[in-house]
């Protein structure tokens, strides 16, 4: 997903992921968490980055962390959300990630990587024709990402920068009416997490300490806050629902059985997260029965209804999952990841030129996101445009990243124009180039 070896990221509270080069995270495209990121993140944009396309991923990691990429993409990790106690401290993570993109600090600051952590995304899909055919992993219809390659190092951001990002987010909550106080509750977790890290801090802590007086300074900004800020403190936690978005975030990103553990009681919190915990084991027909109960309080529900979807393409019922989709695209047309599912199968299903028009809406959305683009590709290729075929998987594969293979689809691309000149083509041929030649 990253044009570059070089990555440029900016972590939230100078967080930065470290982990080891044999390690790596699993990437989650999930559209529930999508919106309820974009939901809190929704009040703030008027100040932070308005005009700026920012797309939210999950990161199946325990540890807290958030960073954002040059490509304005806010990475949060599960175990941020797991310890964040309200919808406010995660709307407080956001303002600050927002803080940078608005600063231009990902353009001020070169993060240098020995590969390339977002290349996974080229794999983040539900696997549509492996399920199709009924030989698709269970977890595959609910978590979309691939394995991130681990980042070497991270340069150490600056105090100034931090305390310029903060600033931008307290401004950004104060213009929208709301209490800067989940900053404060995160960065108080954060500091509470270092302190219980006995046998070794935290990676964020290693390059990023988190200094005292800059937790102080956010904590005098709150005691001068009006009683009418504090107060709107409350359209946060009303515009999501926090216990869903943790559970749901857990049945992502934990073992089954430790959901299933967790989540026990017949509340609609808990029939959700098992519902997501059996499907992941591929209990179906358990699945079935919470699902049945969570459509009886809430038929319209966006996410039980993918949930339905996701369980038919497992069972190898393509049909099913095409009603299910066609319906929840019409209904949320800028719900992005359920568009893009929706393109695999009409793929699947020989429905090329219908495939290849929600592709090219998703890549405009997520242009750094190769999955679409190779869909994209094969769909063009289905049809006998063949130039086009081949600059789409360009395109797939110079972003996921695999410069080679971008190379020699590229090549073949120019050499269909070169039998059937076509202007537009030719242009999108020499942009691809250009970027290829920055990339040596």
């Amino acid at each position: 997903m990253i044009r570059r070896v070089h990555i440029r990221t900016l972590a939230l509270c100078a967080i930065a992921l470290i982990p080891s080069l044999a390690s790596a995270q699993q990437l989650v495209l999930d559209e529930e968490f999508t919106q309820a990121a974009k939901t809190l993140a929704a009040p703030l944009r008027g100040t932070l980055a308005p005009h700026t396309n920012v797309n939210y991923v999950l990161v199946a990691d325990s540890s807290i962390n958030a960073f954002v990429t040059g490509e304005n993409i806010v990475f949060i990790h599960s175990g941020l959300i797991e310890k964040a106690k309200n919808a406010g401290a995660l709307q407080g993570v956001i303002a600050h990630e927002l803080g940078h993109i608005a600063a231009n600090h990902i353009l001020q600051q070169e993060v240098h990587a020995k590969q390339a952590m977002l290349g996974a995304l080229a794999s983040a899909a539900l696997g549509i024709g492996a399920a199709a055919a009924g030989g698709g992993q269970a977890a595959a219809a609910i978590m979309m990402g691939g394995q991130a390659g681990a980042i070497q190092s991270m340069l150490a951001h600056t105090r100034t920068q931090e305390a310029e990002a903060d600033n931008r987010a307290l401004a950004a909550l104060k213009g929208a009416g709301i209490s800067a106080q989940g900053m404060v509750d995160m960065f108080t977790t954060l500091r509470t997490e270092s302190q219980l890290s006995y046998d070794s801090p935290p990676p964020w802590l290693v390059t990023h300490p988190l200094p005292p007086e800059r937790l102080a300074t956010l904590t005098r900004a709150t005691q001068n806050e009006s009683d009418q800020l504090k107060s709107g403190l409350a359209k946060s936690e009303n515009s999501i629902d926090f216990a869903r978005l943790q559970a749901k975030v857990m049945a992502l990103t934990s073992s089954p059985g430790a959901v299933l553990r967790k989540h026990r009681s017949t509340t609609e919190v808990d029939r959700y997260a098992m519902a997501l915990a059996y499907v992941a084991q591929g209990k179906f027909d358990f699945a079935d029965r919470h699902l049945t109960e969570l459509l009886k309080l809430n038929p319209k529900d966006p996410y039980y209804r993918e949930l339905t979807a996701k369980i038919a393409l497992q069972k190898g019922d393509l049909g099913a999952a095409h009603i299910i989709y066609r319906q929840l695209v019409n209904e949320h047309p800028d719900y992005f990841l359920f568009r893009y599912q929706y393109a695999e199968i009409l793929r699947n299903q020989e429905a090329y030129a219908d495939a290849i028009s929600h592709y090219k809406i998703v890549t405009r959305a997520w242009p750094e996101w190769s999955e679409p683009w190779l869909g994209l590709g094969l769909c063009y290729g289905k049809l006998d445009r063949l130039a086009e075929s081949h600059l789409a998987r360009a395109q797939g594969f110079m972003v996921a990243p695999d410069p080679e293979a971008a190379r020699q689809s590229l090549a073949l691309a120019k050499n269909y124009l070169k039998q059937t000149p076509n202007a537009d083509l030719e242009q999108w041929a020499a942009a691809l180039q250009s970027r290829l030649d920055d990339m040596k």
